[in-house]
């Protein structure tokens, strides 16, 4: 029998935060094993001075060097879950490095600042690593309260290609969960005005994956983040599933978004996929 395996991004290493309790937590319950991942930063902005480079590399070795120190600390922090994983340091561009963490891992979880580091244009560590990653990616809010995430479970589905991945990937928290709502927002025709194919019987397709959910139909009135938001205090959601960047990036980044508005203004877990 396989293992899952999920990777968690370690922003300042030697500090237990939320983010990493709710990834061991969420490990625990799932059984899955869990690396650490460390980027030891390289700034971009040192190669535009060419006097400066030198001194900015051994910055950043160093700083690297004093991560791969923490390895002990890593262990001993699985193992008061009870987990095994392993310390991964890498060095550089933190989306460049939890994207290549993410081949050998089926989620990455990563912590959003509470002041938000994707700017009005979208272009920030967490959204670049969604965007890339080519995985699920759980960003949970650096100043979540909540004391662990995956058990009451809401899923906003539109029927779409990315909508479909964040469900499907999600299949191991959502068959462990104590309740999961789906609203079901999808339409019959796609952007192009054409009919969406193939359609997905959300009940069966829950059935065969052992995954007890109640279907909702949702129809938006004004804002689609807002409500979808306001729903989930309402049932007390843990965890919001949903896909990513349904429509043209560049369309979000001009007018808004779901995606955006749902990065910047959540204060839950979110497990996102693209």
């Amino acid at each position: 029998m396989s293992i899952l395996e999920f990777s968690v991004h370690v922003r300042h290493p030697g500090e237990e935060n939320p983010t990493i309790r709710l990834a061991c937590k969420l490990a625990q319950r799932l059984h899955a094993h869990l690396d650490g991942i460390h980027a030891a930063p390289l700034p971009t902005a040192a190669f535009a001075v060419p006097e400066a480079v030198t001194a900015q590399v051994m910055e950043a070795e160093r700083s690297r060097h004093a991560a791969e120190d923490k390895a002990e600390w890593w262990q001993k922090t699985l193992e008061s879950y009870g987990l095994r994983g392993n310390w991964r340091v890498g060095e550089g561009d933190i989306g460049q490095v939890l994207c290549l963490a993410a081949a050998s891992s089926q989620l990455v979880i990563m912590e959003r600042s509470a002041n938000p580091e994707d700017g009005a244009l979208g272009f920030g560590a967490t959204s670049r690593t969604i965007f890339a990653a080519n995985r699920p990616v759980l960003v949970v809010p650096t100043d979540t309260a909540l004391p662990e995430t995956g058990r009451r479970v809401l899923v906003a589905w539109d029927g779409s290609l990315e909508a479909t991945r964040a469900l499907t990937e999600a299949v191991p928290i959502l068959a462990k969960a104590e309740q999961v709502c789906i609203l079901d927002g999808h339409a019959d025709t796609g952007p192009d005005g054409l009919t969406w194919l193939p359609s997905l019987d959300l009940t069966d397709w829950c059935s065969r994956h052992a995954i007890f959910a109640e279907l909702l139909h949702f129809v938006p009135v004004k804002s689609t983040a807002v409500e979808l938001l306001q729903f989930a205090v309402d049932m007390r959601a843990d965890l919001i599933v949903l896909g990513a960047w349904g429509h043209s990036r560049l369309a979000e980044m001009i007018l808004g978004g779901v995606t955006r508005s749902l990065l910047r203004e959540a204060r839950l877990p979110m497990l996102m996929a693209h």
